[in-house]
């Protein structure tokens, strides 16, 4: 099997996350709120926070293919571990082991594919590849979720994550058939090695502004889709779509997002990377400010998955702006420091969003979240180099 081949099978593999359409509800089962159910997440981004550069320094000094193997193994374990967790804080353990194993891979996966495709010249340019492995990662993700919903009715909701979980040993497998590239590798850890590799990557962000406008620009709005995500499934409830379509309306839109992102290089060609960037960021505002004000139907769950097209789309053409601005040598650290500031980004908005849905409602939480993204496209728009 060709090594680009493997990229589309392992985003297949990764998104077969059959709890998908009733995590939040299986939490809320758990009887869980809303504060609860934000800080599992927020707890598991505060551990991202603290590991996200050593684990980059880790690839970069000691090998990107090393790291993805120990990656795809947690993220294994964390989905056993969430099929038995009852109380909350067994749901911040098995979280907290999914951050470490995520930690892993942020960074790092793109950081291996970046340099794979530069070191291979008969290779697809990068922005295709990560455009059809978004494409292959949402068709493998509505097939996970319109079975997901269905195994849940049928068997329970743990029963989701132990299918989860069989597949996420079959991608462990497959990291390990990855073929090695060329880079940098040292054998023995030093303290040494972490401190004056943290320095030197830090000093990037000070001379080169573009690279910390376009960190900032990626961390806030992933962040938002982050508090986002979690209201999708109670709007659905409060839109009186039954729990056994979940999965299918998830499947339904994630089929279509699939198809767009599919051909989201074309885009950047079309109109330049910076213009679809800057314009997706404004647009998405939109759906948010009609569900913000109260909008609750069938057609509203559509706006909200409209925000996940756009997002689609972005993702790989904004992350491409990104690795063109940094090094190959300290590619996996600044990818993960890029993960940091996401993990940082989650850190604030998730409990503010919780508080906000509980204490006011789950929609003046949606319409703060939108006010953020219009100002997160107006203050950190991208710039040509």
């Amino acid at each position: 099997m060709k090594q680009v081949t493997k990229f589309y099978l392992t985003s297949f593999l990764k998104n077969q996350t059959y709890f998908t359409p009733i995590l939040i509800i299986f939490l809320q089962a758990q009887h869980l709120d809303f504060q609860q159910i934000f800080w599992v997440f927020t707890i598991g981004s505060i551990l991202s926070l603290l590991i996200e550069i050593p684990t980059g320094i880790f690839a970069d000094l000691y090998g990107k293919r090393k790291s993805l193997m120990i990656s795809k193994f947690l993220i294994f374990v964390s989905f056993v571990a969430f099929g038995f967790s009852t109380t909350f804080w067994m749901f911040v353990a098995s979280q907290v082991i999914f951050e470490l194993g995520n930690s892993f891979r942020t960074g790092t996966e793109t950081a291996y594919i970046f340099d794979y495709l530069k070191q291979n010249k008969d290779a697809p340019q990068y922005t295709e590849v990560k455009g059809k492995q978004k494409f292959w990662a949402r068709i493998g993700e509505s097939i996970a979720t319109a079975a997901g919903g269905v195994i849940a009715a049928q068997f329970g909701f743990s029963s989701a994550f132990f299918a989860a979980a069989a597949l996420a040993f079959a991608n462990f497998v497959l990291a390990c058939t990855w073929e090695p590239i060329k880079e940098r590798t040292k054998r023995g850890i030093k303290i040494g090695d972490y401190i004056s590799f943290t320095k030197s990557s830090f000093a990037i962000f000070r001379k080169r502004p573009q690279v910390l406008r376009i960190t900032l620009n990626i961390a806030i709005f992933t962040s938002v889709l982050a508090a986002l995500n979690k209201f999708l499934q109670p709007y659905m409830l409060d839109a009186g779509i039954p729990i056994e379509w979940f999965g299918f309306i998830y499947s339904a839109f994630l089929i279509a997002t699939a198809i767009t992102v599919r051909y989201s290089y074309i885009f950047e060609n079309k109109f330049g990377t910076h213009n679809v960037i800057n314009t997706i960021s404004l647009l998405a505002v939109l759906p948010l400010l009609v569900i913000g004000v109260g909008y609750i139907s069938i057609a509203g769950v559509a706006l909200f998955f409209m925000v996940v097209v756009f997002e689609n789309i972005r993702s790989p053409i904004a992350n491409n702006e990104f690795h063109e601005n940094v090094d190959s040598e300290s590619r996996s650290t600044l990818g993960s420091m890029l993960s940091l500031s996401k993990s940082l980004g989650k850190i604030i908005m998730l409990p503010i969003a919780g508080f906000l849905a509980d204490a006011y409602s789950m929609y003046a939480a949606i319409l703060v979240m939108g006010i953020v993204l219009f100002a997160n496209g107006v203050l950190f728009y991208v710039r040509k180099k």
